[in-house]
């Protein structure tokens, strides 16, 4: 048996073939839908270049957070697991960074790109201090991802007034998914918590990313 470093829970065989499934799932949606989504923006009515460079920040992210989390859930070497587990830590922050980008030029105001502004530094800052300064991921971690995500709720106002009601609807619901499936991040002990906490996030980005292809294309 592979030793299992005491910050690392041992997942069954069949919990990490789930894991692996999903993992599957979440990096080919992210290279497809990242593609589909710039042709889709540079082929729109109102196709600008800042919504194409937008939507393709958005679509490097979500393709890297997904690859990053499957090197790091899935790799058989175990001496690798804690530099792949800071990469991934620290995508996480680019991703929800990545997610605003789209909707903040969408929407096109000044307190939105500034809401933007906090939003990368904290996330770069985040990113750095995962990658470089903390050691472990403790309870921190989730604590800045959620707060991070939530600061959404600042534009909640205006995404409503800018952008297609399914939009507005899919971020809502995109968020509160986030947020349930953090309960499984942190219950390691409930068999197949990772899988399922995977597959929330997996959902949540879908339905986030259904939320900004409507908004391009609206």
């Amino acid at each position: 048996m592979t030793p299992q470093h005491e910050d690392y829970p041992a997942y069954a065989r069949s919990e990490r073939i789930a894991d692996g499934v999903i993992h599957a799932l979440g990096v080919s949606f992210a290279l497809a839908g990242a593609v589909l989504l710039i042709v889709f923006s540079a082929l729109a009515a109102e196709a600008q270049a800042g919504r194409i460079a937008a939507v393709a920040i958005y679509g490097g992210a979500l393709i890297a957070t997904f690859t990053a989390s499957a090197f790091y859930h899935m790799t058989p070497w175990t001496g690798l697991r804690p530099v792949l587990r800071r990469i991934d830590h620290a995508a996480i922050y680019l991703k929800i960074a990545g997610t605003y980008t789209p909707l903040v030029v969408l929407i096109g105001t000044a307190f939105a790109y500034g809401v933007l502004a906090v939003v990368w530094t904290v996330a770069l800052g985040g990113a750095v201090a995962k990658l470089f300064f903390w050691k472990s991921p403790g309870k921190l971690g989730p604590t800045l991802y959620l707060l991070l995500g939530w600061l959404s709720v600042a534009l909640v106002w205006s995404i409503a007034m800018t952008l297609p009601v399914a939009s507005t609807t899919l971020v809502v619901i995109g968020g509160l998914l986030y947020s349930g499936g953090v309960v499984f991040f942190l219950w390691e002990k409930l068999k197949f918590s990772n899988a399922i906490w995977h597959g929330f996030v997996l959902a949540a980005s879908a339905c986030f990313f259904a939320a900004i292809a409507v908004g391009v294309l609206s």
